[in-house]
Parts: C-alpha cells; structure tokens; sequence
C-alpha cells in the first residue's frame, strides 16, 4: 500500500485493516517518551526529561540556564500521541511491515484462528490479536506469539517470524512526528 497526502493516516491504517491497527495501538501502548511541555521551574517549552538509573548524573528537565528541575518520567505514548501523529515515513514502515507479515504468515494465523485456541479480548479481535502479538514479539516486550495464547507448534512459527523482522521503537522527531 502506496502512503498518500490525499488520505490521512488514520485512513491509511483502517485500509490496512485490524492487523496494522492493533500493531499500531501497541506500539504507543507499549512505548514511552519524556514529555515535552513547560518546565514547571522556569516556564520554558522544553523536553523533560532524566536518566532513569539513580547512580548516573541526572539530567536537567530543561537546558535552560539555572533551572534545577529533575523530577520527570517517561509517560506511555498514547497518553498524548495516536496515530495520526505518525510520520509518513513511519506509517509506510509499518504499513509495509504489517503486509509483509501477514502475507508470509497469514496462512499459519489463519489456521491458529480455526483451532479456536487463540485468546483475544475487548480491544481487537483475533486478526487484531496477531497484528498486537507480532509488535511485542518483534521487540522483545515479554509477551506476544509464544506465551500461551496461539497454539503450538505455530506459535514458534510466528515467533521466528517475528523475530526475523527486526526490532524497533517508536520516537518523537523534533519536527513532534512519531518515527521509527
């Protein structure tokens, strides 16, 4: 599928269908930014943000001579982005990402579907479940094809799949477009 200015991104991925709309949802689900806003000790817009590890040197919230803020933490990107905050660079990337997957493995989806084993809940549906299962898979989140919710042997099918694909995040680009 061809990214066009004509369509917004949110009916790109629609067209896409339930697949790359559920991968999507978990991307910023499961993806974290430091917020950007105003730093509550100078009033500055700025990115705020620390080390998360204790023993390092903590960085300012803001660059901003004399402000000794240090108090933020990664927020879940879905608590300030969707996706029609994707670049169209992004949006391809997953679009392109999401049709490759399935065409390879959709037979393999298709039939772990049938055996009625697969788990899939109020947010997205079982083709929804994949598209949610392939992003956690791919990043090495903890959860996705292999714990128990696809039926073996095809969730170590899909598990490989997924891993051969790469890993990848999600970031906020100076220009505020979500890349990856």
């Amino acid at each position: 599928m061809e990214t066009t200015l004509e369509k917004t991104m949110k009916e790109q991925l629609w067209e896409a269908g339930e697949f790359a709309c559920a991968y999507v949802r978990t991307a910023l689900w499961s993806s974290t930014e430091y917020p950007f806003g105003e730093c509550p000790c100078c009033g500055r817009e700025a990115l705020l943000r620390k080390l998360p590890e204790e023993k390092f040197d903590q960085e300012l919230m803001c660059d901003a001579p004399g402000c000794g803020v240090r108090e933020a933490q990664p927020e879940p990107m879905d608590d300030n982005y969707d996706e029609a905050d994707l670049s169209p660079e992004a949006l391809a990337r997953i679009l392109s990402d999401c049709a490759k997957f399935e065409a390879e493995q959709g037979e393999i989806i298709r039939a772990a579907i049938e055996t009625g084993e697969v788990r899939f809940g109020p947010d997205f549906g079982a083709i929804g479940r994949a598209g949610h299962d392939f992003w956690l898979t791919r990043n090495g989140h903890g959860a996705g094809f292999w714990d128990g919710g696809w039926p073996e042997p095809m969730a170590d099918t899909l598990t490989n799949a997924a891993k051969s694909f790469g890993g990848c995040d999600l970031y906020v680009g100076d220009d505020g477009w979500l890349y990856i």
